[in-house]
């Protein structure tokens, strides 16, 4: 069976997210601030960050979707999680996902645990083609992509749906040829 690697940076360890992380995820994913950019709505128990966390493990199984935890290092708490959903393995592609405590915005901290996402989802997970969709207000999430290499696409118009209301969203891509040039 698959196992997460764990990946770590100069203040960063990135890895599998665990039962332990249950609170954190159920903080984080009700948090207005935080999912006001996020594209989805707040979830409504802990049970359903723990379906999330079982979920994740379930889908190392088949090579499915995968989500890190973002630790620092230095206090060794987590502030986010990202990872990559959206699979086609036949065409090579999928979309990577983030999200961070907002007490930790505008530090770099997402460039610096995507990185070593990137560098695994083209080498060890053969990806052609990686892509993120961003909400056009959220200048932050599309500078971090930018930093990274991606390129913006265009506009998908009413692509998401949240609390009952439909956002634009941008697509951006990043191609593995940009990435290991």
């Amino acid at each position: 069976m698959e196992k997460y690697p764990v990946f770590e940076t100069d203040r960063l360890v990135l890895r599998q997210l665990t039962m332990g992380d249950v609170d954190f995820l159920y903080d984080l994913y009700t948090s207005e601030e935080v999912l006001r950019y996020f594209g989805m709505s707040p979830i409504n128990s802990k049970e359903v960050a723990v379906s999330m966390v079982e979920n994740y493990e379930k889908h190392l199984e088949n090579g499915g979707p995968m989500r890190w935890a973002i630790v620092k290092k230095q206090s060794e708490r987590i502030i986010g999680t990202c990872g990559f959903h959206g699979i086609s393995k036949a065409y090579k592609r999928c979309e990577i996902g983030y999200d961070l405590e907002s007490g930790h915005w505008g530090k770099g901290i997402m460039g610096e645990a995507l990185s070593p996402l990137l560098t695994h989802l083209f080498t060890e997970k053969e990806m052609n083609r990686i892509g993120a969709v961003i909400v056009p207000y959220n200048k932050a999430s599309s500078r971090v992509v930018e930093k990274l290499g991606f390129k913006q696409e265009g506009l998908l118009r009413a692509y998401i749906l949240q609390n009952e209301h439909t956002y634009d969203a941008y697509m951006y891509s990043l191609l593995k040829k940009e990435w290991l040039s």
